[in-house]
C-alpha cells in the first residue's frame, strides 16, 4: 500500500552534514523520503525519468548527478546495476526500529533487495539501532507475558543478518574491510552535542557515533557457496561481453551505454530456455534493447542486466496467472500481449517506448 506522507524530522535543519548539501541536493533528499512507494526498509526502485518529470526543466542527467552527490555524502546508496536505491538512515529516523510489527515489515521489505551493496549498508544501519533505548519489560498478551519490545526487535535484526549472511564490511568504504574501530561521533555532531546528556539526535547520514549502542551481533552464519554463472559473460574485470567483438570506450567507473551490437550468446539462450521455458527470448531481448536505448542509462554489465530482465519477465508472467508469454504475432510487429511500463520501471507506457 502506498504511503500517504513522509516523515521529516525538524532536527534535520540542525544536521551539519545536511546543511553542507546545496539547495537542490537537499530538496532531492526530501523528495526521496516522501515517495509513496518507499518501503519500511528505505528501499526505492531507481526511476530517473519518472523523477525528472516532477519539476520543470529537470532532466534525468541532473537527477543522476544529485543522486551521486547524495551517495557520495552517504545519505543514500545507489546501485545502477540492480536499479535500487536505499535511504540509509530511514529505519532509524522514521521510527521503524521502535515498533516490532513494523520491524517485521521492514525485514520483509529488505528481503526484496537484490544489491549486495545495499544489503551491506542496511546491515550497517542495524548496528546503529540503540536497542538499549527499547523497553526490556515483558509484554502482555492474551496468553500471559510475552517477549519484550527489545527482544522482538533484536529477533527481527537477527533474522535479517541470517538472510543477508551477516557480513562485516562497510559498503561506504568499498566493502573491502571492516573498520578497525567505531567512529567517535557522526560527522554531523557538534562537540557540544556529543557531550550533552540524553538521547542522541538522529542523523540523516549513514554513519553513527559510538554513543549509539549497537545491536548485539550473533555468531556469523555460514555464508552459502556462491552460485556460478550459468554461462560465461563479460564482467567488470574483463571489460568485454559476449555480444561485442570490439573493445568499448568506457567511463572510468566502468559504466557504459548498451552496445549498438548487443546480442545474447548461445549459452545465454540455452540458460534462459532451460530456466524460463516458454518466454519469447527474441521479443524480450528486443524490448530490453529498445527500452534501455531510449532510457539512455549506463551499466557495468549489460548481460547481467539482461538476465535480470528475463527473470523479471518470467516472474510477471507467472503473477498474471500463467497466461501465455509475450510473443510477436507474425511479422507485423503487433503483439498478443504487451508489457506495461510498470513491469519495468513503474513508468508510463509512453515512457517505455519513447524515442
Amino acid at each position: 500500500m502506498a504511503r500517504g506522507h513522509g516523515r521529516i524530522l525538524t532536527s534535520i535543519w540542525e544536521d551539519t552534514d545536511f546543511l553542507k548539501l546545496d539547495e537542490k541536493e537537499q530538496r532531492f533528499y526530501l523528495f526521496l523520503i516522501s515517495q509513496p512507494n518507499l518501503n519500511h526498509a528505505g528501499l526505492l526502485p531507481l526511476t530517473l525519468r519518472r523523477w525528472s518529470r516532477k519539476a520543470k526543466d529537470l532532466t534525468s542527467a541532473e537527477v543522476e548527478k544529485r543522486l551521486q552527490s547524495l551517495d557520495d555524502a552517504e545519505f543514500i546508496v545507489v546501485d545502477d546495476d540492480t536499479e535500487e536505491l536505499l535511504i540509509r538512515s530511514f529505519v532509524r529516523n522514521d521510527g521503524v526500529w521502535r515498533m516490532p510489527k513494523v520491524m517485521g515489515a521492514m525485514v520483509s521489505g529488505a528481503l526484496e533487495i537484490s544489491s549486495r551493496r545495499l544489503q551491506l549498508a542496511l546491515l550497517a544501519e542495524m548496528d546503529r539501532i540503540p536497542l538499549d533505548d527499547l523497553s526490556n519489560e515483558p509484554t502482555k498478551t492474551s496468553r500471559g507475558a510475552g517477549p519484550s519490545i527489545r527482544a522482538q526487535v533484536s529477533e527481527h535484526i537477527t533474522t535479517l543478518r541470517k538472510a543477508f549472511g551477516n557480513p562485516t564490511p562497510d559498503p561506504s568504504r568499498g566493502g573491502s574491510e571492516a573498520p578497525s574501530a567505531p567512529p567517535s561521533g557522526t560527522p554531523s555532531d557538534t562537540p557540544s552535542e556529543r557531550d550533552t546528556e540524553g538521547p542522541p539526535k538522529p542523523s540523516t547520514r549513514g554513519r553513527a557515533g559510538a554513543h549509539v549502542r549497537a545491536a548485539p551481533s550473533p555468531a556469523p552464519a555460514p555464508s552459502p557457496s556462491p552460485t556460478p554463472d550459468p554461462f560465461p559473460v563479460g564482467g567488470e574485470e574483463s571489460g568485454e561481453t559476449s555480444g561485442s567483438s570490439e573493445p568499448r570506450a568506457e567511463r572510468p567507473d566502468g559504466l557504459h551505454s548498451i552496445p549498438d551490437d548487443f546480442a545474447i550468446s548461445d549459452a545465454e539462450r540455452r540458460w534462459a530456455n532451460a530456466t524460463y521455458p516458454g518466454l519469447d527470448l527474441n521479443f524480450e531481448t528486443d524490448q530490453f534493447i529498445r527500452y534501455w536505448r531510449s532510457e539512455g542509462r549506463r551499466k557495468r554489465n549489460w548481460h547481467d542486466a539482461w538476465q535480470k530482465w528475463i527473470a523479471d519477465s518470467a516472474k510477471r508472467a507467472n503473477e498474471r496467472g500463467g497466461r501465455p508469454s509475450l510473443r510477436s504475432v507474425g511479422n507485423t510487429g503487433s503483439r498478443a500481449e504487451t508489457h506495461t511500463a510498470d513491469d519495468y520501471t513503474n513508468s508510463t507506457v509512453e515512457d517505455l517506448f519513447a524515442s
